[in-house]
């Protein structure tokens, strides 16, 4: 009896600790990364999907001033990835609340994005960069990241610059394996690294 007592608060102790797997990732203070670049013969076989590499970047303790997000993803013929930032936080719904047609779970963490990350010293566009939903495996190995069909971005060259994107249903839930950190050290630079001021960055 008692090996089936402490056997059982083991396993209670195990699902309070993963009962917010976004919060379990970086739990040790460490910054984390999630990646997928497909094969070209994935993509041969599904022409209809645009996006060729998607990159998430989960911030450490004091990485990211403004959300703990970064998000990158390459399309077919970009000579460099698109941008976008946010802040995800695991969240339950109650009721009949639904997150997005490709997301019915009732908890996950829900991002509060922004097109134009926050690297400016004057107000950057509070355009949002839409819906983005995360959904890290328990034991925080894969990630799923669902899109919303209309997001915008911006590219690192000109983040003052929001590009809207149209992505159809082939490009909007990706399957991302955690990979070493420095993978996301371009995300990491291009959502953190500061802008000079406006007369500055004319000259």
């Amino acid at each position: 009896m008692r090996i089936a007592a402490a056997f059982l608060a083991t396993v209670l102790a195990g699902s309070a600790a993963s009962a917010d797997p976004m919060s379990d990732l970086t739990k040790d203070g460490n910054g984390v990364c999630f990646r997928r670049v497909y094969e070209a013969a994935h993509l041969k076989k599904n022409p209809r999907q645009q996006v060729t590499s998607m990159t998430v970047w989960i911030a450490g303790k004091d990485e990211m001033a403004s959300g703990n997000t970064g998000l990158a993803l390459t399309r077919r013929g970009d000579a460099e990835p698109l941008f976008l930032s946010g802040d995800c936080d695991w969240q339950e719904l109650k009721n009949a609340e639904s997150w997005m047609p490709t997301y019915r779970k009732k908890a996950g963490a829900g991002c509060v994005t922004s097109a134009v990350p926050d690297v400016f010293p004057e107000s950057s566009s509070a355009e949002e960069g839409g819906p983005v939903i995360l959904d890290p495996a328990p034991d925080g190995k894969t990630m799923i990241v669902h899109l919303d069909d209309s997001p915008s971005m911006v590219k690192r060259a000109s983040r003052w610059k929001v590009v809207p994107l149209t992505l159809g249903r082939e490009d909007r839930v990706f399957l991302l394996r955690r990979t070493a950190v420095k993978d996301c050290d371009f995300v990491k630079e291009a959502v953190t690294t500061k802008e000079p001021p406006s007369q500055e960055r004319r000259r």
